[in-house]
């Protein structure tokens, strides 16, 4: 009875063992690659937020010599960049 049992149940764990197959294993794959590259645009944003603070405290010091026209320029910099940083972890926040 023991034998009729275990081959009946056979091909059942088999086809539960061939659930975990190639393709499985591809998706989990393509689902870290697509983690790690949210991961490297969320720094690359944290880097283009630098570059606007950066931005800011050049317009600062160039409101401060008296150069207006510099400081607005840095200033439209810093929100381009700024903006272009928040698209970043947006598309980072997807992935």
């Amino acid at each position: 009875m023991k034998r009729i049992v275990l081959v009946a149940a056979l091909p059942f764990a088999l086809a539960l063992a061939a659930c975990d197959g190639p393709a499985e294993e591809m998706g989990e794959e393509k689902d870290d690659v697509m983690e790690a590259e949210g991961e490297v645009m969320d720094s690359a944003s944290g880097m283009v937020e630098d570059q606007a603070e950066l931005a800011e405290e050049k317009a600062d010091v160039a409101a401060q010599a008296g150069d207006a026209a510099g400081a607005a320029a840095l200033e439209q910099k810093a929100d381009q960049l700024e903006a272009r940083a928040e698209a970043m972890e947006d598309t980072a926040d997807k992935m």
